[in-house]
C-alpha cells in the first residue's frame, strides 16, 4: 500500500513540519515515520551521525542500495525537506536532523591499522581536501563526518566486505578498519598506506613552502 504524506493546517511548535504553499494559505506537510520507506529510513539513519556528507556512490556502498533505488529514495527526501544536497554530498536537513532516530551500531568493530603524528604545522581541512573523493587501491571514497572532536573520513573495500575509517585528531591521524579476514586486513593495509602517502605528500607540500633558514657564519 502506498505511503502518502498528509496535508493538513498549520500546528505550531512541530519539528517534523514543514511549511509549503499551496494557492492563497501556507499549509505545513506532516512528515510521519509512516510516510517513510525502508530505504529512506536506512538512509536517515546513516546521514543522523553530526556532520555527515555521503556521496551518491558512498550511499551505494554503504547501503549496498541499487543505483534507480536509492535516486528515488534521495529524490523522495529531498522533497520531504529531510535531506539536502551539500557541496560534498547529502546530508540531513535541519527537519531531517528532528526526524532521524538514533539507531544502535552494528556489525564488526574497528581495529587500529596506522596512527601518526603531524610533525609540521598544517590545517586538517588541508588534508581533507587532499583526500576527499579519492580511491585508493581496492578501496573506494564512501563520506566525510565533521564534528567537534575532529574529521573522519570513510572508505569502502570495492566489494564492501569492510571498511576504512581515517580519523584527524588534534595532530593526530587514526587509520582504522573492520576487515575480519586475513585477506581484507591485508587488503586494508595496502589501501591505508595509499592514503598515508597522499597525506605525505601533502606534507612535503608545506615543508617546501617554508623560508630556508639561512646558514650559520
Amino acid at each position: 500500500m502506498a505511503n502518502v504524506c498528509r496535508l493538513v493546517e498549520p500546528v505550531p511548535d512541530k519539528s517534523s513540519e514543514k511549511e509549503v504553499a499551496s494557492g492563497k494559505h501556507a499549509q505545513v506537510l506532516v512528515v510521519e515515520s509512516e510516510d517513510l520507506h525502508g530505504n529512506d529510513n536506512r538512509i536517515l539513519a546513516l546521514l543522523n551521525e553530526a556532520g555527515s556528507n555521503f556521496s551518491f556512490k558512498g550511499i551505494m556502498r554503504r547501503l549496498n542500495i541499487h543505483q534507480q533505488s536509492l535516486s528515488r529514495a534521495l529524490h523522495r527526501l529531498e522533497e520531504m525537506g529531510l535531506v539536502q544536497k551539500s557541496e560534498i554530498g547529502y546530508q540531513l536537513s535541519g527537519t531531517g536532523q528532528a526526524m532521524a532516530k538514533s539507531q544502535p551500531q552494528r556489525g564488526r568493530g574497528y581495529i587500529q591499522l596506522l596512527q601518526t603524528y603531524i610533525p609540521v604545522r598544517v590545517r586538517p581541512e588541508e588534508i581533507v581536501r587532499a583526500l576527499v573523493g579519492k580511491w585508493f587501491k581496492k578501496l573506494r571514497w564512501v563520506g566525510l563526518v565533521e564534528s567537534g572532536s575532529g574529521f573522519t573520513l570513510q572508505w569502502s573495500s570495492d566489494d564492501n566486505s569492510f571498511q576504512i575509517n581515517l580519523r584527524m585528531v588534534s595532530e593526530y591521524i587514526v587509520i582504522e578498519t573492520n576487515a575480519a579476514s586475513d585477506k581484507e586486513k591485508l587488503q586494508a593495509m595496502v589501501g591505508s598506506y595509499g592514503i598515508y602517502e597522499q597525506i605525505t605528500r601533502v606534507l612535503q607540500d608545506r615543508v617546501a613552502g617554508y623560508p630556508t633558514q639561512p646558514a650559520n657564519n
